[in-house]
């Protein structure tokens, strides 16, 4: 009797470490217009309103949903052939990355184009050109952050677009790219760049410095800082990762049928994650586990 109690505490031991190693816990989805052909999802943003962008690969490509989830306005019908990243900057602009035209764009909260970066259809290198860029983010004196994933750099412009700097180049040692694809920023300035294919996440200074890689995310792709630390999504094993900002472990999550490839994410004003999936074609939501 003594054994077999032992023995139920044990599993019942293990079943609680399993569930308490979870760190955030699903809220469903968030609903989407039954008119729209919703296409690949590829990334989401949340302003400081909590109007939620949804960027996907049917038309019309960008949808702005209110604070209850409510259809406001889509636009960027026939503008794009592969939107990929998404991101509202502290101004309210609306940036979106199209690797297949190799350009991101600005536009306002009306959706007029007001900037950008790149030529329209035309892969190009150095101060001029983008080469498939895949996402970008913006530090606490507006510099714009590139995950030129194609030139495998990461490009750096002014906040009116004026190219200032560039790092990177293929490889695998420190500060090189397999594939920049995601990116995060911190607080501090600190820029967390998803390599794609090198399995890892390498954090520089604004100035390209090289300052540390952490492998415990698996695959990156997407990358989200929160104040609960780094979510890294890996959408080859379909989970999620949450790393401290020094890169140690605290969690993960997620299961090819919980997640269906993970891309990504957005943080709300009130602490959901909203997290896309390119073969679901849906984004869900979750909240920490307290």
């Amino acid at each position: 009797m003594r054994n077999f109690c032992f023995l139920i505490a044990l599993v019942l031991g293990f079943v609680s470490a399993a569930t308490a190693a979870d760190p955030f816990v699903s809220r469903g989805f968030v609903p989407l217009p039954a008119d729209v052909e919703i296409g690949a999802m590829s990334a989401v943003a949340v302003d400081g309103a909590d109007r939620i962008y949804v960027l996907h690969r049917g038309e019309p490509p960008l949808l702005v949903l209110d604070g209850q989830h409510r259809l406001v306005a889509g636009w960027g019908k026939g503008e794009f052939k592969t939107p990929h990243g998404l991101r509202v900057d502290r101004q309210g602009n609306v940036w979106v990355t199209d690797n297949a035209l190799h350009i991101a764009r600005r536009y306002s909260r009306e959706g007029v184009v007001t900037m950008t970066l790149g030529q329209d259809g035309k892969a190009g290198t150095g101060a001029t050109g983008l080469r498939s860029p895949d996402d970008l983010v913006f530090d606490s004196r507006g510099f714009i952050y590139v995950a030129d994933a194609g030139n495998k750099r990461i490009a750096k412009f002014d906040a009116e677009g004026k190219y200032v700097a560039e790092w990177g180049g293929g490889g695998k040692e420190p500060g090189k790219f397999s594939t920049a694809h995601g990116l995060a920023i911190d607080s501090m300035d600190r820029i967390y760049v998803a390599d794609r294919g090198n399995n890892r996440v390498q954090v520089f200074s604004t100035d390209g410095k090289f300052l540390a890689q952490f492998k415990d995310g698996g695959n990156a792709f997407g990358l989200l800082v929160t104040t609960d630390g780094l979510i890294v999504a890996d959408g080859d094993a379909h989970r999620l990762t949450l790393l401290d900002l020094d890169g140690k472990l605290l969690g993960s999550w997620g299961t090819p049928e919980t997640l269906k490839l993970p891309h990504l994410m957005a943080q709300g004003t009130d602490g959901t994650i909203y997290v896309t999936e390119v073969n679901g074609k849906r984004i869900q939501m979750f909240q920490r586990v307290k």
